[in-house]
């Protein structure tokens, strides 16, 4: 579309996000092809956390923004007219808009649910007598409007928008009721379509097989990326944002290789955690080394990466070692200082024995003043800074924060911001931008394919889709 009228169409979908409710289950799956990586953005929990359908500014701004758009004087009466009736656009954003991406970017598209044709025809209608276009068209029942390549296709219930697909292609899609070959079929997007979370994503991995060239020797030689797909979900609450991911595994190649990755890192025991003071950052797992190693080895990484006999051997040495939990705490940064001091890391080890501290001093390498290493208390174990190993927190973690997991790792924003703007100029700016508004940051596991990412902000009273609305409007 021209600049003006896709301007002026965004304008008004905005005034929709502010205006609408309720909420229904979508009916568009059978326009989205199934090799396709799908977004889909739910208008309603956006408008309930913003508060914008509350915000009269907000309102005032965007009637004002849009009516300076245009020049017309039938387009500034439907504008005024839709912001007293969102619904008199005939689009019912109360239901998800899915945009998808399929066969490596080349096809892309929007689909969304019509709720009156005869008013999103005469929305369309004016957006095209805005800047001399022709009204919509109509071919085999289907009506449309076309800019160049770009094609808005809608019947009774449905629009369908792409810059990628002939008239031809779109119109089959709306009378095509053989969903084979579509989302309308896939497994894999019900549960993306269950998943909770406001804005969602969902990615079959095969997309990704052609960006990874020579690292396709990464992967195990018995999974393929075709039977692998990934599940994004956002939610937000008072002080918090929650990234969401989860793995669809739909070979049992993959069912294996989970379920042994999964016994090469066990469950969290948590018995370093009282070491661990809440510094810039924190990591807790649990390490199966004997596992470990086997894995290393079935799938040839060892060897692969030219790996001689004897050092082959000294692998497998180490990694036998390790039985259990790794703890690694990062503190003593001062974020108010203007010079960076060396910060404290204590780091432990569950292992068997001793042996790897001994190799290390094998290697040459001693404690020191600063530096401290070696086996204690069925651990080994590395201090550097002040602090000394196996000295308990004073403010520490609450054992609920690793209960249950194999994973957690804990970062405090404005402390890690402060070391990002030791190394560069641009990571400060970037690094003290987010620390304006992100207090901290927790990766952890939920079960075996699943894991969440959680951001506690430093309103703890808002939502922050507020706060990232707000930002947006200020853009008017």
């Amino acid at each position: 579309m021209k600049q003006r009228k896709f301007n002026l169409m965004y304008l008004l979908l905005i005034a929709v996000f502010v205006l609408s409710s309720c909420a229904k289950s979508s009916q568009n799956a059978k326009f989205i092809p199934d090799n396709a990586a799908v977004i889909s953005i739910d208008v309603k929990q956006i408008i309930e956390k913003s508060k914008l359908a509350d915000n009269a500014e907000a309102k005032k701004k965007l009637l004002e923004s849009a009516e300076q758009s245009v020049k017309n004087q039938d387009t500034k009466d439907l504008i005024k007219k839709i912001m007293e009736d969102p619904t008199k656009t005939g689009i019912d954003l109360s239901e998800p808009i899915f945009v998808f991406y399929a066969d490596n970017n080349s096809k892309q598209g929007a689909v969304a649910t019509i709720s009156s044709k005869s008013d999103f025809l005469e929305l369309v209608n004016t957006i095209q007598k805005e800047d001399g276009s022709e009204p919509a068209k109509e071919k085999d029942g289907i009506q449309y409007v076309q800019d160049n390549k770009t094609i808005v296709a809608f019947d009774d219930a449905t629009f369908f928008i792409s810059d990628s697909y002939s008239l031809d292609d779109i119109i089959a899609k709306f009378k095509n009721d053989d969903t084979k070959g579509t989302m309308a079929e896939s497994e894999d997007f019900a549960k993306f379509a269950d998943a909770k979370g406001f804005i969602k994503a969902l990615i079959p991995m095969a997309l990704v097989e052609e960006q990874m060239g020579k690292n396709k020797n990464l992967l195990p030689e018995s999974v393929e990326l075709k039977d692998l797909s990934l599940i994004l979900n956002l939610t937000t609450d008072k002080g918090e944002a929650k990234l969401g991911f989860d793995c669809i595994a739909k070979s049992d190649a993959w069912k294996n290789y989970i379920k042994e990755s999964t016994e090469m890192c066990g469950k969290i025991s948590g018995d370093y955690l009282k070491y661990l003071p809440k510094g810039a950052f924190m990591m807790y797992a649990n390490i199966n080394g004997k596992k470990l190693f086997e894995m290393l080895d079935k799938e040839k990484y060892i060897d692969d990466a030219g790996v001689t006999s004897d050092q082959k051997d000294l692998v497998k040495k180490i990694l036998e070692a390790i039985e259990g939990d790794f703890a690694l705490g990062v503190g003593n940064i001062d974020a108010e200082a203007s010079k960076l001091d060396i910060p404290e890391v204590v780091a432990y080890l569950k292992t068997k024995d001793g042996s790897i501290a001994d190799l290390a001093k094998e290697q040459g390498l001693n404690p020191e003043e600063g530096i401290d290493f070696g086996f204690k208390n069925g651990a080994t174990y590395v201090a550097v800074g002040k602090s000394s190993a196996f000295t308990e927190a004073k403010e520490g973690f609450d054992k609920s924060v690793i209960s249950g997991r194999r994973l957690y790792m804990f970062c405090d924003i404005t402390t890690i911001a402060k070391v990002a703007g030791s190394f560069s100029s641009d990571a400060a700016g970037a690094a003290d931008a987010a620390s304006n508004y992100v207090k901290t940051a927790e990766l952890y596991d939920t079960s075996d394919t699943a894991g969440e990412l959680v951001v506690k902000m430093k309103d703890a009273d808002k939502d922050p889709i507020e706060l990232f609305v707000k930002m947006a409007l200020e853009q008017f």
